[in-house]
């Protein structure tokens, strides 16, 4: 394809994009749309909590980590959540945001107050290869509501099934290793080093009140470089 074909094939290929997330509300850049119209770019709910105490602290840790654990990857501060519902790697569908927002933004009950957990450094993923804080104690009424969220987009066809469903276990990612089974003893040291520094991180407690809001994000990047935009932010909001 020559120069001025290849160039009207992109701007062809960008204007099929932005008419396919504009009839959806949102105007996604091309980048997070496949030529379908289907998102490209895993997308899951959750609790942002880059704002919060405890980031500050693990923002202030980050240097000294990545020189006593430098095979690891720890998370960003900006990237810290606690995930509400994983979508999809790919093709899901942003005209019904509405309905995955309906169901998926589903929030614990703050009408007597705050709700506060305290992290225990534990090992997740398929492969363990993850060091996460898992968050107790969980709110029975949290845990039932948004599990039967789960359940009704499943239903609904907005998101397959996955090996989480029938548990809530709320964490926060802290650090993966991207090759675990060369970095057993290293995610192992990492873990017991969470345990033993739990006071430099605010004693691994997360605090969730009313300026911590639910929103869907989708994954941009990857390893290092990877970051959580926020949907309706990333594509711009509603078009109006």
């Amino acid at each position: 394809m020559n120069f001025p074909l290849r160039v009207a094939a992109t701007l062809a290929a960008v204007g099929f994009l932005a008419a396919s997330s504009a009839a959806a509300g949102l105007s996604c850049p091309a980048a997070v749309l496949n030529d379908k119209g289907l998102g490209r770019v895993p997308l899951f709910s959750s609790l942002p909590l880059s704002r919060t105490p405890f980031a500050d602290k693990w923002r202030r840790a980050q240097k000294k980590l990545a020189k006593k654990f430098p095979h690891l990857l720890f998370e960003k501060p900006s990237n810290l959540h606690i995930t509400l519902a994983f979508m999809s790697v790919s093709g899901w569908d942003p005209a019904k945001l509405p309905d995955m927002e309906r169901l998926g933004l589903d929030g614990p009950d703050l009408s007597s107050g705050p709700v506060k957990m305290t992290g225990t450094p534990d090992l997740f993923g398929p492969q363990k290869q993850v060091v996460a804080m898992r968050l107790e104690p969980v709110p029975a009424e949290w845990s039932k509501r948004l599990r039967a969220d789960r359940q009704a987009m499943t239903d609904a066809g907005l998101r397959p099934r996955d090996r989480y469903d029938d548990v809530f276990t709320p964490h926060v990612t802290l650090a993966t290793a991207p090759k675990p089974d060369q970095q057993r003893a290293e995610l192992a040291r990492f873990k017991k080093w969470l345990g033993a520094h739990a006071r430099t991180l605010g004693g691994l407690k997360i605090v969730l009140d009313r300026s911590v809001q639910p929103a869907f994000f989708v994954v941009i990047g990857q390893d290092a470089d990877t970051r959580f935009e926020p949907l309706r932010l990333y594509c711009a909001g509603p078009i109006k």
